[in-house]
């Protein structure tokens, strides 16, 4: 491969071409903690066109592209872990903001373009980007693409595809697609830039995006309410959007395992005067002020306490404390990833069936590991609540490890009972495609592998990610 690395390195330049051990040490370190194999070398492209000429030095050597954007994944999709010739491209270097539109509320941005750099680039323009989770501050425009991000705001705004209108991206033939199109309307033939929307690198590199941005909310109302129960969180969001429309922009379930996860960290603080079995953070906003919001939710609350469903609740008074309750829904997430030995779950069942998924997998996780800690929190209004297992008091890491792939099957297997999906923002990456091949379908999955072999006939793009 000297001849590959030789090429590369002429090409790219020494910064864009690392192979040292030490250099290369934060693009193999993975959140999981997955046993990383090496690369031939980290390739670091500044441009499309390096994008493109190291895809196609590659292919020439018929050596496999791994595409990373900020690693911040759960799912092991960035990362290799076998022990093939691989390169990983890192686009952390493609970090321009090519063009900020507001008369036809658009932004291109480039896919190493860090997720809250063109947050604050909207903002600029009195704008909003609405992608927003836990990992904005370090996950990349590429990165939430190719994954389909979700995020607090899918309720409203809907996931990372929803926020698209057009796609720059290098093809496995080293080819680059032109396809960065402003346009609302377009029914010219196929659209393809969902070809690689949630793809997770298979198909093609995301280099460039053209993404929608909106008006920014000029009033907002943000509420933390203790809840009788899933069931009566569903009601009173119903009850909410029956007051106010389509404008609930978040409903974030949290369960009293999930609140002391996030307690656990510093700085963070539990607003209401008591500890409830079950919590939401709902946010609800508009870009006018000629709505009642504030009168509106109060009304809503009222109604909720009236019916039972609603046991406590304060609305913030300042942007402070509006954060602190963001502050304290991240920190669940944050808490979780700490603790290495928490098994992570991205199921989602169609929005009516949450409370019923969540009574049905806590049953079965407790039968399956008797002491375990059910920890579900998430998107209630989407349908993602993240039904994420601790380990047992007195349990060893290593202990509770062993109950994952069983865990994990018991979780998934409720999911799917009630119409749901095995992953509904994080992807499937390297970790979860035996178990994505075994619960999908065959036409779908036959589908998937005839695109891959007609974009990939080499299959050199992230291999290992969705199929075996």
């Amino acid at each position: 491969m000297t001849s590959l690395l030789e090429r590369l390195g002429g090409t790219l330049g020494p910064k864009g071409c690392l192979t040292e051990a030490n250099d290369i040490q934060a693009y193999i370190t993975d959140l999981l903690g997955l046993d990383v194999a090496a690369p031939l070398c980290v390739t670091r492209p500044a441009t499309t066109a390096e994008v493109a000429e190291t895809v196609r030095c590659c292919r020439e050597h018929a050596v496999a592209v791994i595409p990373q954007g900020g690693n911040t994944g759960l799912c092991g999709g960035a990362v290799p872990l076998d022990r093939r010739d691989t390169v990983i491209v890192a686009l952390d270097r493609l970090k321009s903001i090519r063009e900020v539109d507001p008369a036809g509320n658009i932004i291109v941005a480039e896919s190493g373009v860090v997720l809250a750099d063109v947050q604050a680039a909207a903002a600029g323009v009195d704008r909003i980007f609405p992608l927003t989770h836990g990992g904005e501050a370090s996950s990349r425009i590429g990165g939430n693409l190719s994954t389909n991000a979700g995020g607090n705001n899918a309720l409203r705004y809907g996931t990372a595809r929803d926020q698209v209108l057009g796609l720059e991206v290098v093809l496995p033939s080293g080819e680059v697609w032109h396809g960065l199109r402003a346009l609302r309307k377009n029914t010219a033939g196929y659209d393809l830039k969902h070809l690689f929307i949630g793809a997770e690198g298979t198909l093609g590199i995301i280099t460039a995006a053209a993404l929608k941005i909106r008006p920014a909310p000029k009033a907002r109302e943000t509420v933390f309410a203790a809840l009788a129960s899933p069931a009566a969180g569903l009601d009173f969001l119903r009850r909410l959007e029956g007051h106010v429309g389509e404008i609930v922009t978040a409903f974030e379930l949290l369960s009293a395992n999930a609140v002391s996860a996030a307690l656990s960290l510093e700085g963070v603080r539990y607003p209401l005067a008591e500890r409830h079995d079950w919590c939401a953070l709902i946010e609800v906003d508009s870009a006018s002020t000629r709505f009642d919001l504030q009168g509106a939710v109060e009304d809503a609350l009222a109604e909720g306490f009236d019916n039972g469903i609603v046991l406590d609740a304060v609305i913030t008074q300042s942007e402070a404390q509006r954060e602190d309750l963001w502050r304290l829904r991240e920190s669940v997430a944050f808490a979780l990833i700490e603790d290495k030995s928490c098994l992570k779950s991205d199921t989602a069942v169609p929005v009516a069936a949450v409370p019923e998924f969540v009574r049905r997998a806590e049953a079965a996780v407790v039968a399956a590991v008797p002491g375990v800690r059910c920890t579900p929190f998430g998107h209630l209004g989407d349908g993602n609540v993240h039904f994420n297992v601790q380990r047992p008091e007195g349990d060893t890491d290593a202990e509770f490890k062993r109950f994952w792939p069983e865990l994990a099957d018991v979780i998934c297997g409720v999911s799917l009972e009630l119409g749901g999906t095995m992953s509904a923002e994080h992807g499937i990456g390297r970790t979860k495609q035996a178990v994505f091949g075994d619960v999908t379908p065959v036409t779908e999955i036959d589908l998937m592998k005839k695109l891959k072999a007609a974009l990939d006939p080499d299959g050199l793009m992230n291999p290992g990610v969705l199929f075996p």
